[in-house]
């Protein structure tokens, strides 16, 4: 028999200041998985996550799935019974490298509360999901129980496209059968309201590594005759995208699909929209293919964005050479149905087309994923719907979402279950920037609005 809502919101709201310390705590551990000098702190953020979910009663094992890569975290509640429907819960506790750290107000990894938010790397994207998902699920089973069984499955390689969840959602297909997914790595729509995600973007992210001489030359003595891989790096990078937005990697856009006309009806496409979105990132102005709105640029457009370029002298003071290397990261989020293979095929053909003599260009995928579109007519959406209004006092918008969840697509294809994607970040959050922070009020409101829907669910089921 399963507990009271009404009971297990009471304890929430008396564990309001312990849940406040401990995403303190965990915000704390700067679990950079991009980082191999902290491989030892996202490991022991998973520990840290195995301990919370052992000290109310979950069984908990931590997967080794690929060799070199991070756990994946298991964690089951089976105390509703045989007999009751499961929801499985998605999240990861790797978090991006902080830097530029000279643009953070306080350090990245010593959590400030200012003016009713916490600030730190992580506290958005994406510790704020997954902590809010466990002590929902502590409340809830300290009021006697949900009247669903709940199982989390937490990564430490999100933040870099890694393989480990992948491959063990595939393998363990059979073992992880599930009545719905609920993909907890998002946040608000930017107009405030929450969010229910009808589609994400995927991606492709490369290294282009360029190389000309065997050594840095001096460029008085050999300028004008030895080739510059930095001069022609940025030159390849430039022509990759027209001053319009447009992409001409040869057969970029054959694939890309439209989205439904309903579907399309339904965005906001004003002008307003996109002034709110050049406030948001205190831009003069937006850029981008004329022909489609800002809502459509970031939602069911494709993109391709230089993510960093380095080579060369960059100190203080002067050092006239010419470099014999120079590295870029080039980043491509694509659409349905746009497949990661085909884009980088074109990419690396394109690139040595464009390339100068003397100057040799390697392109390399160091991740992607595929893009995803989610129903968001199914049950569990609606029952997420309604625990949103509830403690936002709100609806949720259906929305897509320019980002990408690798894994959600593996969720989709290996368990068969409804997926939910959503999340509690409010607008404009600074995830993967400096001075990351999250809304301590959506942290109250998200906690209540998870113990709302698990308990919707089994009024679903029923």
């Amino acid at each position: 028999m399963s507990g009271s809502l009404a009971e297990a919101l009471l304890f929430a709201e008396a564990g309001w200041d312990h849940s406040v310390a401990e995403l303190s705590e965990e915000l704390r551990i700067p679990s950079i998985s991009a980082l191999p000098e902290h491989e030892a702190d996202v490991r022991r953020n998973c520990e840290w996550l195995v301990d919370r979910f052992r000290s109310f009663g979950c069984e908990v094992s931590s997967h080794e799935v690929v060799e070199g890569g991070y756990p994946v975290l298991r964690a089951e509640w089976r105390g509703a019974g045989p007999a009751a429907p499961t929801l499985t819960v998605y999240g990861h506790y790797d978090v991006q490298p902080p830097d530029p750290l000279e643009e953070w107000h306080s350090p990245p990894f010593e959590p400030s509360l200012r003016d009713g938010f916490i600030f730190a790397r992580g506290s958005s994207d994406n510790k704020n999901n997954h902590l809010a998902a466990l002590l929902a699920a502590r409340f809830a089973i300290q009021a006697g129980g949900p009247p669903i069984n709940l199982r989390f499955l937490l990564e430490g390689e999100e933040e870099t496209t890694g393989e480990a969840l992948p491959r063990y959602l595939r393998q363990q297909a059979a073992d992880l059968a599930t009545d719905w997914v609920l993909v907890w790595d998002g946040g608000f729509s930017p107009d405030g309201r929450p969010a229910l995600v009808t589609g994400l973007r995927g991606i492709l992210y490369t290294e282009f590594q360029a190389g000309g001489a065997a050594n840095d030359l001096h460029s008085g003595g050999f300028g004008g005759v030895a080739p510059n891989p930095l001069n022609t790096l940025a030159r390849v990078l430039g022509e990759l995208k027209g001053r319009d937005g447009r992409i001409t990697i040869p057969g970029f856009y054959d694939r890309v699909q439209q989205p439904a006309a309903e579907e399309l009806a339904a965005w906001d496409r004003s002008k307003s929209y996109g002034e709110l979105l050049r406030t948001m990132i205190d831009a003069s102005a937006l850029e981008g293919e004329a022909d489609y709105s800002p809502v459509e640029r970031t939602w069911s457009r494709p993109t391709l964005d230089v993510n960093g370029m380095i080579g060369g002298f960059t100190g203080a003071g002067a050092k006239t050479v010419i470099p014999a290397a120079a590295t870029a990261k080039v980043s491509m989020r694509l659409v349905p149905d746009q497949d990661p293979s085909e884009i980088l095929a074109a990419l690396q053909a394109h690139v040595q087309r464009l390339t100068t003599p003397g100057v040799r260009i390697d392109v390399k995928q160091l991740g992607a994923a595929r893009p995803v579109l989610a129903d968001v007519r199914n049950p569990a959406a609606l029952a997420l719907r309604r625990a949103f209004e509830e403690a936002f006092s709100q609806p949720a918008m259906p929305v897509r979402t320019g980002g990408s969840i690798p894994v959600a697509l593996d969720f989709q294809e290996a368990l068969g279950a409804p997926i939910v994607i959503s999340g509690l970040s409010q607008p404009g959050s600074g995830a993967h920037g400096p001075n990351e922070h999250f809304s301590l009020d959506h942290y109250r409101r998200g906690i209540e609005t998870l113990l709302r829907f698990y308990w919707g669910l089994a009024e679903t089921a029923g």
